[in-house]
């Protein structure tokens, strides 16, 4: 399961080395053509924001001029990646292509159809938020969440699980997540604060501990027509037939005289 997070401004300049995109220090902002150059603090660039374990929706736009009156875009890709970190280095790691545009039309492309950009060519890479939903439900089985305000993200809700909440994010959370979350004293209270009936389907309910005690200030043997075949040592039960309470002693059934 891929875990998908949106920023709305988030920016870093990259560089094209050995096919791959190298995002690189703030200050190179201004030699990729960024009109965020001078303004976006290294804390607020992509590879300091998104860890390794996070996906987010990006931008790669390639200008040919690099000054702010005089460039014009060349290529421009979009897609979702996440930052790989390499010792001391940080990569874009592209991981699915949605859309991409080519001023000159002879770009080459990989085998995924990501651009395959200039060798040493530097580049801005942005995130962004998809403008239409059908971008933003990248996955099968997802829905459209938000921990922020007009920040929306794609939630892939897996098998056997449910949507919710932890530590601020909406997420899928499996049952063994959920058993968790949901501790005993949740159990306890849960069972505590209920008056209705407790009606259960098994046909086999065990207390473990044996020094468990039951309290309560009646008990009731419901009747049944005949003896259980199941049944074990310390089986008690009201025989219908015989209109009596009976108990098993391992080897015989015994009735349990009652005063008259």
């Amino acid at each position: 399961m891929k875990k998908i997070r949106n920023k709305t401004i988030c920016v870093s300049p990259g560089i094209c080395k050995d096919g791959k995109i190298e995002l690189l220090d703030i200050e190179f902002l201004k030699e990729a053509g960024s009109r965020f150059a001078g303004y976006i603090p290294e804390e607020e660039s992509i590879r300091k924001t998104f860890s390794d374990d996070v996906h987010f929706f990006y931008t790669i736009e390639n200008f040919d001029g690099k000054g702010q009156e005089t460039r014009t875009l060349v290529q421009a890709e979009r897609g979702l990646g996440r930052v790989v970190k390499q010792k001391k280095r940080f990569f874009l790691e592209r991981v699915t292509l949605i859309e991409s545009h080519d001023q000159t039309s002879d770009t080459p492309v990989d085998e995924d159809g990501f651009f395959v950009f200039p060798e040493d060519e530097y580049l801005v890479v942005n995130s962004f938020i998809p403008l239409h939903y059908a971008q933003t439900l990248i996955f099968e089985n997802s829905v459209i969440c938000s921990s922020e305000s007009f920040t929306p993200y794609p939630v892939q809700i897996q098998e056997n699980s449910v949507l919710g909440r932890t530590d601020g994010d909406v997420e899928s959370i499996s049952s063994e997540e959920l058993a968790l979350i949901l501790t005993t004293d949740f159990a306890v209270d849960s069972l505590q604060s209920n008056s209705r009936p407790l009606l259960l389907g098994s046909d086999h309910v065990e207390v473990t501990n044996p020094k468990t005690k039951l309290v309560s200030s009646h008990l009731v043997v419901k009747p049944r027509d005949g003896r259980p075949r199941n049944r074990q040592a310390g089986t008690i039960v009201f025989n219908s037939k015989k209109n009596c309470l009976e108990f098993f002693d391992g080897v015989d059934w015994k009735k349990i005289e009652t005063e008259k």
